[in-house]
């Protein structure tokens, strides 16, 4: 155990170690935090760079902080998990001498692996002089659990690279008389999806490990599931109608199984980061609940990991919803006496329509009648049409409807605030 505790803590022995890429719009408020106690909660899929921000947080504690009040723990280790983390910290405390008045920072990875986990991060919050970070992939297992920790805890949710992270980290430099070269980076991003290391690396087996790692690890072993291939199922269904309307009782009919199962195993890969679920727009409370849904998958990678092959207009459509749905207060889908919308926003100023078109011309009158008939049922004024290079304002006689490119819509994401 001692060995193991020591090599997950490089920085006690002096050495070097990788802390990836900086990805600002979550360093930096991580950053801010580190002058207060409270603890701070850091969610989000597997492999989506939690660890990385950990580590990037320990450097940047090693300039003011001795290494020896810094630990490190992966709590999903086979041996680190035999023990509490009231006893590896004390076992910490003893290594090193530490004196009860010294400040330690204690980092707990996968902390949702450890039974009653927020009850000792609570004990140690009241008797120890700590700071404490913790991170996990499974937020149903985290957030549920808060509750111990009410008024303590500062959460984060980490989300795969978004289209500005992803230049980033493609090294694109673009000048302003070079615009055009974000249509490119526009397709790109739409082939390879955000996860960092996929990015940087292309492995062919990455999707395959990192499915297979949150169903199982995530999903069936933490909550004992008896139907694990019902899961499975659920999820390539999911994948196979991204941006299309379903029901439960459809879904429960086709896997053969009950209506509730497909519920919970919804809610289990919604909050494994696998799956978002989009509501209809609908004035009726009833309406919102009861009505067809529709589902996207968290990234594009996944997705095309799943079809088994590329499909770039159900990737479209998936990431101006993930776009859309970063940047608002609420998104739903219009579906009315058989005419359909993509999304209805409010972005804190009413209600905007949005459609995703991967491959419209701003010549399909057709297309463009069905919207108008809409904006005009909902007395919405304006229509912005998400396009891969159209760019223009049409103006029929009562809405405005604007082509945006996707590339724009991607680079406003980190404007909203």
């Amino acid at each position: 155990m001692n060995e193991i505790i020591h090599l997950l803590n490089p920085w006690w022995r002096g050495e070097a170690f990788e802390t990836g890429i900086p990805r600002p719009k979550y360093i930096t408020p991580i950053q801010n935090s580190l002058s207060h106690k409270k603890t701070i909660l850091l969610v989000g899929s597997r492999r989506v760079g939690k660890t990385t921000l950990l580590r990037q947080t320990i450097k940047l504690l090693l300039r003011d902080v001795p290494p020896t009040h810094i630990l490190y723990l992966l709590l999903d280790h086979p041996q680190v998990s035999q023990s509490t983390i009231l006893e590896l910290v004390m076992q910490f405390r003893k290594t090193f001498a530490l004196d009860r008045s010294e400040k330690l920072f204690l980092f707990l990875d996968e902390v949702q692996y450890v039974k009653r986990w927020e009850q000792e991060v609570k004990a140690l919050g009241d008797t120890e002089n700590v700071q404490i970070f913790l991170s996990g992939s499974a937020s149903s297992e985290l957030l549920a659990k808060k509750s111990f920790l009410t008024g303590r805890v500062k959460t984060y949710t980490m989300y795969p690279l978004d289209f500005t992270e992803f230049l980033e980290f493609k090294k694109a430099t673009i000048k302003e008389t070079e615009i055009y070269k974000y249509t490119k980076y526009c397709e790109e991003y739409l082939s390879l999806g955000g996860y960092p290391e996929y990015v940087l690396s292309k492995d062919p087996s990455y999707f395959s490990d990192l499915v297979s790692d949150v169903l199982y690890k995530d999903i069936i072993r933490m909550y004992d599931l008896k139907n694990p291939d019902v899961l499975k199922d659920l999820l390539l269904l999911l994948a196979d109608r991204t941006g299309q309307q379903a029901t439960y009782t459809k879904l429960s009919h086709i896997l053969n199984v009950k209506n509730d199962t497909v519920k919970e195993y919804i809610y289990y890969l919604k909050n494994t980061f696998l799956v978002s679920e989009l509501p209809r727009y609908a004035s009726s409370r009833a309406k919102r609940i009861y009505a067809a849904k529709k589902f996207y998958i968290t990234d594009n990678g996944i997705l095309y990991h799943l079809l088994g092959n590329i499909s770039y207009s159900a990737a479209f459509e998936q990431t101006v919803y993930r776009t859309l749905k970063d940047m608002s207060k609420s998104v739903s889908f219009y579906y009315e006496n058989q005419k359909e919308l993509d999304f209805v926003v409010d972005r804190g100023h009413g209600p905007e329509l949005w459609e995703a078109k991967y491959a419209m011309k701003q010549t399909d009158e057709d297309s463009i009648k069905k919207y108008k008939a809409i904006a005009s049922e909902l007395n919405i004024k304006t229509l912005t049409i998400v396009t891969m290079d159209v760019q223009k304002l049409h103006t029929p006689e009562d809405a405005l409807i604007r082509f945006l490119p996707l590339w724009q819509l991607l680079l406003m994401q980190n404007e909203k605030k």
